[in-house]
């Protein structure tokens, strides 16, 4: 006689809350690293080992949220140096009152110059092109 045991089916936000609820009240880096063990022996055992990289984005997300702690997107026309992306990002931490904020450098040339920052619902359009735009639409009307 067997016994087939059912899992009940865990999502991968489901995974990554646990988690994370469980390293939130560690406090030493050897509780963590038996936390992070367990944790994967879990996975392994639920034959979810294949899930890890979507969990830990999931993780991250988490993580983030509960810290304070945004993510945005700075679109240039080329790669800026770190010190014009902390400027910014100190900028952005002071106009919407956040924690902190993290932002993630993409390139796009059609801006022709200058930057957008993107942060939530939040866009900061300093392009060229858009500037560009603006004094079209002045000469225009």
């Amino acid at each position: 006689m067997y016994i087939r045991v059912a899992f009940m089916k865990i999502t991968i936000k489901q995974y990554a809350q646990s988690l994370y609820e469980v390293l939130a009240e560690i406090e030493s880096e050897a509780d963590v690293k038996v936390a992070l063990n367990n944790f994967v022996k879990l996975l392994s055992a639920r034959r979810s080992l294949n899930k890890t990289g979507k969990i830990i984005a999931e993780f991250e997300k988490i993580w983030n949220r509960e810290q304070g702690i945004v993510e945005g997107e700075l679109v240039s026309a080329k790669k800026l140096d770190n010190g014009i992306i902390e400027l910014l990002n100190c900028h952005i931490v002071k106009l919407l009152s956040i924690k902190e904020v993290n932002l993630a450098n993409q390139i796009d040339k059609n801006i022709l110059g200058g930057f957008i920052v993107k942060v939530g619902d939040t866009v900061i359009d300093g392009s060229v092109k858009n500037q560009l735009n603006n004094l079209k639409n002045k000469l225009i009307l």
